[in-house]
């Protein structure tokens, strides 16, 4: 008797390449703008909860660098000379947005809002100074909003351009 097929090994071996292939393979796609563009956001308000919590802990003061316009948003630490250094945790060193998601606009009460040029939002022990709402974009023209709020770190994100969130 000659039969032809596969045997219950033979599937599962291939079954376990084509899984091991689609681990390795499927975090290597490009991801879509959207999903850069939510990253991007809840990476910004992380790293704002997170920066506001090592201010408090460690009695340090943290500047987050924003360029309106632009895609730079980074963190710096106050030295002890009065000038800004790198921050000594890793986690505040990590890059926040993504390539192509953009700064659109931060709209401060005090200041109103801000389109160009460069930014520093203060983290002091107290949290951030003053209220930030930060608009931020894709190339498509999504947009997500991070509202970060006064002493007590705060921070909520919204899907969409928000322009007076609570």
């Amino acid at each position: 008797m000659n039969r032809h097929g596969f045997t219950l090994i033979e599937i599962a071996v291939v079954i376990a390449i084509i899984g091991m292939v689609m681990a390795i393979v499927i975090p290597r796609l490009p991801s879509s703008e959207s999903e850069d563009l939510k990253s991007s956001a809840r990476t910004l308000a992380a790293t704002l909860r997170y920066a506001q919590e090592r201010a408090a802990t460690n009695r340090t003061i943290y500047y987050l660098k924003l360029e309106p316009g632009g895609n730079s948003a980074t963190m710096t630490e106050a030295a002890g000379d009065g000038s800004e250094k790198k921050p000594s945790d890793p986690l505040l060193q990590k890059r926040i947005l993504r390539e192509r998601i953009v700064v659109s606009d931060v709209r401060i009460p005090r200041l109103g809002t801000i389109n160009d040029g460069q930014l520093r939002l203060d983290i002091g022990p107290g949290g951030l100074r003053e209220l930030a709402v930060i608009h931020l974009r894709s190339p498509g023209g999504q947009q997500w909003t991070v509202t970060a709020f006064p002493s007590g770190g705060k921070v909520k994100l919204y899907e969409g351009y928000e322009e007076n969130p609570q």
